[in-house]
């Protein structure tokens, strides 16, 4: 059977070298992402807000994976002028407005984020939903998929800062 992960990974489109950013403090969902990551893919970047978490999720990385330790209030989250296609949060920062105006800048127009709740967190994904909007996230919808609730936004052309 296939799990979350997989079914939302299933319905992305691969465009040519294609750029995914994930945001976890865990192991959760990285397997799946890279195997999705072998064709097209240029880079997965495994991104943890906790150092010893980068030292433990470091067994992941190879020539596509990279597993980096960033600081959460670091003014920009875009690595080295590259923009991503697609942003998961298995692991969402506390402070969600400075990170999604973070993770903003990060964004290729038109690129997608998912974020992963608890499918009995519906009220937080709903309050999720309403702080994206207010952070000029636009298409927010909600996907309920097995295990997960999954807020998704994506960053249209010409909006926000």
């Amino acid at each position: 059977m296939e799990n979350s992960i997989n079914k939302l990974l299933n319905s992305l489109q691969k465009v040519p070298n294609f750029l995914i950013m994930h945001f976890s403090e865990n192991e959760q969902f990285i397997n799946e992402i890279k195997e999705f990551c072998k064709e097209d893919c240029s880079e997965y970047r495994v991104i943890s807000f906790d150092k010893e978490n980068s030292i433990k999720l470091n067994k992941y990385s190879d020539n596509i994976t990279k597993i980096q330790y960033l600081e959460p209030l670091r003014k920009r989250y875009s690595m080295h002028g590259k923009f991503y296609d697609y942003i998961f949060v298995s692991s969402l920062y506390k402070d969600r407005e400075a990170f999604f105006k973070r993770v903003y800048s990060a964004l290729k127009n038109g690129a997608l984020m998912f974020i992963f709740l608890e499918k009995n967190e519906r009220e937080k994904a709903y309050k999720i939903e309403s702080e994206l909007i207010e952070n000029n996230y636009v298409a927010t919808s909600l996907i309920d998929l097995d295990k997960h609730l999954i807020v998704s936004a994506k960053k249209m052309h010409g909006w926000g800062s």
